[in-house]
């Protein structure tokens, strides 16, 4: 009887396991990527991306201005339903993110939990300025009412000299 009972509670941890790390049923990710955004339209209205790349030049960035947090930024960006479509039964945003930057020296760090603009993208500017070699940000999505968080993607990029 302990054997059957044992295997129950394991089976319901691993099933609990699961709910957590799956991804959500009412949020779809639509884009997510690494490079350079334009917010002159708005921060949080459009999302204009200028470049795509998971190779970049610390020099170049630097010099052309995207590491200084102005409205051409160098950065992430991910892409999901529109805010609208995913209320909780307060009519509250049922889905946010948090994310995972780890540096090339191993360093990582967790922000968040962040809300997502009304149409359903977020960005988040990096200051890639400091080291060089490969870099990582992991996405997960924090549902509000039951603040677990599941991976939704992670993507790697390079930074050279």
């Amino acid at each position: 009887m302990q054997a059957v009972f044992r295997m129950l509670i394991l089976g319901v941890t691993l099933l609990c396991g699961l709910v957590a790390t799956a991804p959500a049923a009412g949020w779809q990710m639509k884009e997510m990527g690494i490079g350079i955004y334009d917010e002159s339209q708005g921060y949080d209205t459009v999302l204009s991306v200028l470049q795509r790349g998971e190779r970049w030049s610390q020099k170049q960035l630097y010099e052309q201005g995207y590491f200084a947090n102005r409205e051409k930024k160098f950065g992430a960006w991910l892409v999901g339903p529109p805010v609208d479509s995913y209320l909780n039964r307060y009519g509250v945003p049922l889905y946010g993110y948090r994310y995972r930057l780890t540096e090339p020296s191993g360093k990582s760090s967790l922000s968040g939990p962040h809300s997502f603009y009304k149409p359903g993208f977020t960005t988040v500017f990096i200051n890639a300025g400091g080291q060089t070699g490969s870099w990582k940000i992991e996405f997960y999505l924090w549902n509000r009412d039951t603040a677990t968080e599941s991976l939704i993607g992670d993507l790697t990029f390079v930074m050279e000299p």
